[in-house]
């Protein structure tokens, strides 16, 4: 996805578009022309705006709860770590301290491993692994005969873990349909576009207005790309709540 240098870079060359438009526009369709079809276009174009901002704003509000879900999810994940490792130690020796030794392995795995993968559009399947390692331990003590509450506790917590681990991989592979996109991206370009066609007395007003229209709607469709990647791009979950479940553990 976009860094902030790009998404700026993106902003700007909508901006000069639209300018670029107008101007060919005055020189095709001189303004004194295009007045006279106002009162047809103007209410048409401000129900087109209207509608345009409802579909941008309910996506806007839908990416960045999704977006937010993830950083959730994300924290969680890193709790049931926490919690993974704290019932560890009311388990006996060794499976104690192999228990903490994989809790900070995967730890660690999701930090330098997990993490960068996603950023870079693939899976991490690092901590994964160590999860499959922490269940063989589990599966070990059951088998020795180990009935303790501590073991079925690891096992809740276990579970949780794993199920926080996958709920992670989902959103890391969830995509706005193009479909949702092509909408997008079509309404931009019909409601800029209707108004670059109105027809303004006062030619700097006129650019003025585009520009701001412009501004605004480039700024949703960038922010809207960016939040509905929540691993990857400028704004991103990070794994600060790993990095403070592994000092935690230390």
């Amino acid at each position: 996805m976009l860094s902030y240098l790009e998404s700026g870079l993106f902003v700007v060359a909508a901006m000069v578009t639209s300018t670029v438009l107008v101007a060919l526009l005055n020189r095709a369709w001189p303004i004194p022309n295009r007045k006279l079809v106002n009162d047809v276009t103007g209410w048409q174009l401000g129900i087109l705006g209207t509608t345009y901002g409802v579909i941008l704003g309910f996506m806007l509000f839908t990416v960045w709860n999704d977006f937010r879900g993830a950083e959730v999810n994300a924290n969680l994940e890193a709790s049931s770590l926490l919690t993974v490792s704290r019932i560890g130690e009311g388990l006996p020796f060794p499976e104690r301290d192999a228990i903490h030794a994989l809790a900070m392995k995967y730890a660690e795995t999701t930090i330098n491993e997990d993490w960068p993968a996603m950023q870079a559009q693939g899976e991490g399947r690092a901590s994964e692994r160590v999860a499959g390692e922490m269940w063989k331990v589990l599966g070990k003590l059951r088998t020795d005969g180990g009935g303790s509450s501590s073991v079925d506790n690891l096992m809740n917590a276990l579970k949780d873990l794993s199920e926080r681990r996958n709920l992670r991989e989902q959103e890391l592979r969830n995509r706005l349909p193009r479909i949702l996109w092509l909408l997008l991206v079509a309404g931009a370009g019909a409601t800029v576009g209707s108004s670059c066609l109105l027809g303004n007395d006062n030619e700097w007003l006129h650019y003025c207005q585009v520009l701001a229209l412009t501004f605004v709607v480039a700024v949703a469709l960038a922010s809207i790309a960016d939040l509905a990647r929540p691993f990857e791009g400028a704004v991103s979950v990070k794994s600060t709540a790993f990095e403070r479940a592994l000092t935690l553990m230390q």
